[in-house]
């Protein structure tokens, strides 16, 4: 396995995968300390970036993915390439040795697509990319939590508004959540995380200080954490809704055969997704009552 460092990172590279490690010196941006590290298919590489740089700037050395692999670029922020775990950069000196790395990963990408054995599974990349719950972020405003099934957000903080405030916490069970959205602070504008229930629409009008889904925050004050938070949730988001669809096709198939075996067995199937925390109790109760019903 072969070894790039950078600045803020280092990159180890073999055929199949990059596994990406960050440092935690106090020059570390703050969404590279929170995720720690993560790991890219070699297969979900479409493009190398490679900039030499000069003797100050150094080299950069940029990852793009597959069309929706990317939890970064689908929040709107491909252009803030400081705010993505895709980018390393390092000193002029080591500038022979990124470009060897950059060649050497579009060569194994083109070969790792040539030979895959099963279509790459968007979601898996997307994981790769994210933070594992339990996750918790904190502004001057408050603070939001994500335990793989429930974000939490509480309005705790010293730069609560007194709605908020009073409101306390209130959470969103992750089957309800449609998205969740991330916006940068600009100038002295704030910055929010935002959580989208399904066919839930928020008034134009709803100023931030009364918007009980959302997080602000201040400055560079939790806005990488929040960015994060927001990439990790619509993660999950996204693997839940294969299981959600394998209801649907289950229910639909129980429906041209109505026989007992066939309505246990989907009962059964049900239940492995519930155990496996892919299915609400909610979800999983009204879909065994809907089975029983026609036996």
């Amino acid at each position: 396995m072969e070894e790039l460092r950078g600045h803020h990172g280092t990159w180890r590279i073999d055929d199949e995968t990059i596994r990406i490690r960050f440092g935690s010196g106090r020059k570390v941006p703050t969404l590279l300390k929170s995720l720690g590290g993560c790991s890219v298919p070699m297969a979900a590489v479409r493009e190398v970036d490679f900039d030499p740089g000069g003797r100050k700037q150094g080299w950069r050395l940029r990852l793009r993915l597959a069309e929706g692999t990317d939890p970064y670029a689908a929040l709107g922020v491909p252009g803030r390439d400081g705010l993505t775990p895709l980018l390393l950069t390092g000193p002029h000196e080591g500038e022979l040795l990124a470009e060897y790395f950059a060649e050497q990963i579009v060569a194994s990408a083109r070969l790792a697509r040539e030979t895959l054995t099963e279509e790459l599974d968007p979601r898996e990349v997307t994981r790769g990319l994210v933070a594992r719950p339990p996750l918790q972020v904190r502004t001057a405003e408050g603070s939001a939590s994500f335990d793989g099934t429930r974000v939490r957000l509480q309005w705790d903080g010293w730069l609560a508004s007194t709605v908020k405030e009073k409101e306390k916490s209130r959470d969103y069970q992750l089957s309800e959540i449609e998205s969740a959205q991330w916006y940068p602070p600009v100038d002295i504008t704030e910055g929010y995380l935002r959580i989208v229930l399904r066919g839930v629409t928020i008034p134009e009008a709803t100023a931030l200080d009364n918007d009980l889904f959302t997080l602000a925050s201040h400055g560079s004050k939790g806005s990488e954490e929040t960015l994060l938070m927001a990439a990790t949730v619509n993660a999950h988001v996204a693997a839940a809704e294969e299981p959600r669809a394998e209801v649907a096709a289950l229910g639909a198939g129980t429906a041209a055969d109505d026989g007992g075996e066939a309505i246990f067995s989907t009962i059964r199937e049900l239940g492995r997704l519930h155990a496996e925390g892919l299915l609400t109790d909610e979800e999983f109760s009204a879909k065994k009552a809907q089975l029983l019903d026609r036996l």
